[in-house]
């Protein structure tokens, strides 16, 4: 099973989508593609196996997930099912992201053009002009839990 591939691969996918968007007034679609995701996965079920295959690196960081994916066929079986867990967790929360996006674009662009995105800057701005909005962008973000994102 290559769960440590697919975790790395949607992982990589989620930061190379992107960079780090500075020119105010650029529409959403073009901050957003020139901005990075960050995502912090905290697989529990894999401290035992880092500890035995990756002893002196810290749990959960970026070293000790290469070190985890060299030995994939050492993992336990706990540690394999919270890989998938999390790279489950990972597409659903990429998923949720892209649908508010397309959801929300327009009002964006309406509303928030001058807002730089990330830390949940762009979600608050939306909330403040949640009276304007279409009613599908508000929809979205309720149903996904982007909304709780806001300030």
């Amino acid at each position: 099973m290559n769960t440590l591939r697919i975790l790395s691969t949607l992982l990589l996918a989620a930061v190379f989508a992107s960079g780090t968007a500075l020119a105010e007034g650029e529409k959403l679609a073009g901050k957003l593609a020139n901005t990075t995701i960050a995502v912090n996965l905290d697989i529990q079920s894999c401290n035992a196996d880092a500890a035995i295959l990756c002893p002196g690196l810290p749990l959960n960081s970026k070293k000790s997930f290469m070190c985890l994916m060299a030995y994939e066929d050492n993992l336990s079986l706990a540690c394999q099912v919270g890989i998938v867990e999390a790279a489950i967790a990972l597409e659903v929360g990429m998923m949720a992201i892209d649908y508010s996006i397309k959801a929300c674009e327009a009002d964006a662009d309406k509303h928030c053009l001058k807002v730089k995105p990330g830390e949940g800057r762009i979600v608050s701005c939306l909330k403040k002009n949640e009276s304007k909005l279409d009613k599908k962008c508000t929809a979205a973000l309720k149903d996904t839990g982007l909304w709780n994102l806001g300030k």
